[in-house]
């Protein structure tokens, strides 16, 4: 199975292509990207039958990472495997990526077992959802942010979504230009979030955008 592995993290490369070799020769790693914009620039040039790539990756725009670019990939590519390596908790972006047709959802904290377990699955046509967030999709866990002690399951995917653009620096106008929608919607959006999260600064946003992995 040819594989294209997508990180911004070299050493997160390293590590699912030492995980991969060690099942044999039953994987072929044929590129490597470290942008969402990168990757699909090489899948443009170099088949593949499996993509793992990360979620959420600096870029220089929206459309680099997160559920812009898994919807690039799943349109242009609609028959190539996806696995994605997450740290995101928000059940309603983790069920946007399954919706999108990504075969495969592995927590970055638990790669070591997991990849190799997903990999697996996902080569002989089934899905997989690691336990920790198949648990959050489910409802059954309730992880709570250290500073407001609210869990993140209370974001809707667009509010989470406006969360994790404005912790990777970007402003209001800018993620209104990049998602389409108003500046007045996306402030309101990013307030109601802070609202449910009990967050009264900006800085408990960054924070709280840090601690479930929404950066």
């Amino acid at each position: 199975m040819r594989v294209v592995i997508c990180d911004d993290h070299p050493i997160v490369v390293m590590g699912v292509k030492t995980i991969l070799t060690s099942h044999g020769d039953g994987f072929q790693v044929v590129g490597e990207a470290n942008s969402g914009q990168q990757l699909l620039e090489l899948l443009a040039n170099q088949p593949c039958d499996l993509v793992i790539t990360d979620f959420s990756m600096p870029g220089k725009s929206h459309q680099d990472d997160g559920l812009s670019m898994l919807r690039r990939l799943r349109a242009t590519w609609p028959d190539t495997l996806i696995i994605v390596l997450t740290m995101v908790r928000n059940p309603a972006l983790l069920q946007s990526m399954l919706k999108l047709g990504v075969q495969g959802i592995v927590d970055k904290a638990g790669m070591v077992v997991e990849l190799l377990l997903a990999t697996q699955a996902v080569s002989a046509g089934r899905s997989y959802v690691s336990a920790r967030h198949k648990a959050e999709i489910g409802g059954t866990l309730r992880r709570a942010d250290a500073t407001a002690g609210l869990p993140v399951t209370a974001l809707s995917v667009r509010e989470a979504e406006v969360v994790r653009l404005y912790a990777r620096g970007m402003s209001i106008t800018q993620i209104a230009d990049a998602t389409n929608r108003s500046v007045k919607t996306i402030s309101k959006q990013k307030s109601d979030a802070m609202r449910k999260l009990g967050l009264e600064s900006n800085h408990d946003l960054l924070e709280f955008a840090r601690a479930n992995g929404l950066h």
